[in-house]
Parts: C-alpha cells; sequence; structure tokens
C-alpha cells in the first residue's frame, strides 16, 4: 500500500494522521523538558478557554494535508486536492479555525474603549515579520540555486517579486526568476497571510469604530446576520473557496468574541455542556463532507470553535504542555513545514526513490520531517520569535500599570498572539 491509496481508505488516513499527531505531540513534551524550550512554554492563565494548545494542532493538521499533496505534486506532476475528506479537511478547517481565532482574538481588542494603535499594529509586525522575511531569503535563495546561478529576470523584476513576497502577497505572488510555481516551495501556506493582514489592517479599526454607536448585543446581532447573508450569498451564486469563504469564517471568530463579552451567553452557551456535545457532533460531520466550503461545514467550524474557546480541551488534551507548546511554535510549524518537505520529498523524487516508498517507508520520511519541523520551529520560536515579542513587553506592563490606560487593556486587550502566529 502506497501514500495514494490512503485517499479512498478515511480508516487509513484517520490512522495515518492519528499517528503523526501523536509523534508530534510526544516530541513536544520531550522539549519542553529541556530548560532551554521549558523557560520559553508559554504559562496557561485560562482566558480564552483551550485556543493555546488548539493553535498547535491546527498548524500539524496542515502539514499532515501538505505530506499527501506534496507526494502527490512530486509524484504526478499535480497540485491539487484529493478526494479525502480526511486530508481535505486538514487543509481546510484548519485554516478556517485560524482566521475564526483572529476574528475572535482582536475583536475582543477592538472592543476596547481605548487601544493604542502603535504598539498594537509594532506587536503584529514583530510577530508576523521576522521569521516570514527569513523565509522568503531562504525562497529566494533556492530559486537562485535552482537556476544555477543564472538570473532570467531584469534585476529590477527580481526586487519587485521580493517586495511583494515580503509583503505578505498581499499585492499577488509572482514567480520568482521564472521559475514556474514558486509557491510550492513552501507549500502556498503564505497566502493565508495575506488575509490576516487584511482583518488587522481593515477589520479592526471598523470594528472599534462601530463599538461606539452599537452595543455588543447589537454586534453579535449584526455579525450574526452577517454570516447569514454571506452562506445565503454563496449558496445563491455557488463556488468553493474566495473572498466570501474567509469573510465568514473571520465573521465566525467576531461573532463569538461579541458572544464572549456578553456574561450570559458566555456562562451559559459557550463554557455550557450542550455546545460541547453540539461540537462532537460537528467535528465528527465534518469528515463526513469532502470540502470545508458548505455552510454545515462552516457552521459546525464555528460550533467548534465556540466551544474551544469555551474550555473544551478534548479530554484535556489542548491543555497539556506538549500542546501548548505546539501552540507556542504553531507559526514556525506553519512556515517551515512546506519548505522542509519540498526539500526532502524532492530530492527522494529527483533520485527516484519517492515513486517506489510504500506507505510505512514514506510515514518514516514524514516522521523524519516532522522532527526537523518541530526542532526548527522551536529554534526558531525560542531564539526569534520570543526575544522580538518581549521587545515590546516593557512597555505594555508599564501602560498596564496606568490607572489612565486601564480601559485599553481590561479583560481581553492584552495583545495575544494572532491565529497563525500563535
Amino acid at each position: 500500500m502506497n501514500i495514494s491509496q490512503l485517499e479512498f481508505s478515511p480508516v487509513f488516513a484517520s490512522v495515518y494522521a492519528v499517528s503523526i499527531y501523536g509523534f508530534m505531540l510526544v516530541l513536544a513534551m520531550l522539549l519542553v523538558r529541556l530548560n532551554v524550550f521549558g523557560r520559553a512554554l508559554t504559562v496557561p492563565s485560562g482566558r480564552y478557554g483551550s485556543l493555546d494548545g488548539l493553535r498547535g494542532l491546527l498548524a500539524t493538521g496542515v502539514f499532515i494535508h501538505h505530506t499527501f499533496v506534496m507526494n502527490t505534486y512530486f509524484t504526478q506532476g499535480e497540485w491539487e486536492w484529493s478526494s479525502s475528506a480526511v486530508f481535505n479537511q486538514l487543509g481546510q478547517s484548519t485554516v478556517a479555525l485560524f482566521f475564526m481565532i483572529t476574528g475572535f482574538l482582536f475583536t475582543l481588542k477592538a472592543l476596547n474603549p481605548k487601544i493604542d494603535w502603535k504598539l498594537l499594529y509594532a506587536s503584529r509586525l514583530l510577530r508576523l515579520l521576522p521569521l516570514y522575511a527569513v523565509v522568503v531569503v531562504i525562497v529566494f535563495g533556492v530559486v537562485f540555486y535552482l537556476s544555477a546561478g543564472v538570473m532570467r529576470e531584469s534585476p529590477w523584476e527580481i526586487i519587485k517579486e521580493f517586495l511583494i513576497w515580503i509583503s505578505f502577497v498581499c499585492f499577488g505572488r509572482p514567480d520568482v526568476n521564472g521559475y514556474p510555481m514558486t509557491w510550492t516551495l513552501i507549500a502556498n501556506v503564505n497566502w493565508s497571510l495575506k488575509y490576516e493582514v487584511i482583518f488587522y489592517v481593515f477589520a479592526v479599526p471598523f470594528i472599534h469604530l462601530i463599538a461606539r454607536f452599537v452595543s455588543v448585543r447589537s454586534g453579535l446581532l449584526i455579525s450574526l446576520g452577517l454570516i447569514a447573508m454571506v452562506l445565503l450569498f454563496r449558496w445563491y451564486r455557488g463556488g468553493e473557496g474566495g473572498i466570501s469563504l474567509y469573510t465568514v469564517q473571520f465573521l465566525g471568530g467576531v461573532m463569538v468574541a461579541y458572544a464572549y463579552k456578553m456574561e450570559s451567553i458566555r456562562l451559559n452557551v459557550i463554557e455550557g455542556r450542550l455546545i460541547r456535545w453540539f461540537a462532537v457532533a460537528a467535528t465528527a460531520s465534518l469528515f463526513f463532507m469532502q470540502y470545508a466550503y458548505g455552510a454545515a461545514a462552516i457552521v459546525g467550524n464555528i460550533i467548534m470553535f465556540a466551544a474551544v474557546a469555551g474550555g473544551a480541551s478534548l479530554f484535556g488534551l489542548f491543555k497539556a504542555k506538549s500542546a501548548i507548546w505546539l501552540g507556542d511554535i504553531s507559526y514556525g510549524i506553519y512556515l517551515l513545514h512546506g519548505l522542509v518537505l519540498w526539500i526532502v520529498l524532492g530530492a527522494l523524487a529527483r533520485a527516484g526513490i519517492l515513486a517506489h516508498l510504500d506507505l510505512f517507508e514514506y510515514w518514516l520520511v514524514v516522521l523524519g520531517v516532522t522532527a526537523v519541523v518541530v526542532l526548527l520551529a522551536s529554534a526558531s520560536y525560542t531564539l526569534m520569535e520570543k526575544p522580538l515579542m518581549g521587545l515590546l513587553s516593557a512597555k505594555k506592563r508599564a501602560m498596564r500599570q496606568q490607572p489612565q490606560d486601564s480601559l485599553a487593556y481590561g479583560r481581553g486587550g492584552t495583545l495575544v498572539p494572532d491565529a497563525v502566529s500563535r
């Protein structure tokens, strides 16, 4: 049995995915026992339910999805979705939940009466840009290595391509130096950063503005109405992905944030037992849906997200230190896994080995890649990401100690890492 046959076996695909999840959790558990990583571990605060642990499992899901997609790409020359609900949901619902986390956390920030916008955006830039810039530089370096150092485009054109890539591909995603499908080098993961940036720049100030004129209850009703309108629009127009899909996913997080701010709804619904049973049913139903584009999948993801925000932890898994560490390093897992997969699988393909690996042999290769990704992401977080985030910590602490700024940094107002940076 080879990896391609997993597409037609939900049971084996699930076992494959769970085994990689388990291996990554074991690696994380071993790493946090080392002082260098353990002292960088986020101390669980209990705020916002189990979101810290959820992030790492979402990034791992994207990685597992790409272990299948990139194998198909290198063996068959095609980059496309499979017919497997398991692999597709690991690639689609995971990103949907990332968008909901961003919508949730930054709506809570936006609802504060006073916001230090300079500090807010400086923290986002320090969180997102450094590692991403390193990845972009590596991509350009690999492209020129593959091009044997030959510049197939003018220096100005290459500089322009670099600026577009470093701007989180908000203005396009050109191939670099004429290398076709350059985005495959990082498994296309930077597309989602574009929409995260758009949400920060436009949605957060807009939510903050309308919060001056509408109550939290009205905001909840408005966000719920907008979700219904977008779902109705998608049903009428048809289609799969696109801006309407990403909009409704962000809106899911926005709606849950408004609900979270209302104590009665938070205590009785979001933190209640009933929504957790609905979340279990929603999670199970997703793996009977080939894609996460439909209204049922979208609503199911919103229910799952609300339950986790309310404290659902999958029998404590999301609150385990290993899961929290994966959450801490999830930005690194998300950005780096595609590059490592591309290098390893590409080398095996060029050597004529990849196409002849059976499932067990390929699984061992993936476990090796998993170990490399976790180590690289852990090193990145410990040596670069957390120290850079800490540059603003002293200023944040000082501002919190000032009485006049208490409204700006009240409940839900701390500068928590965003959905993908986690």
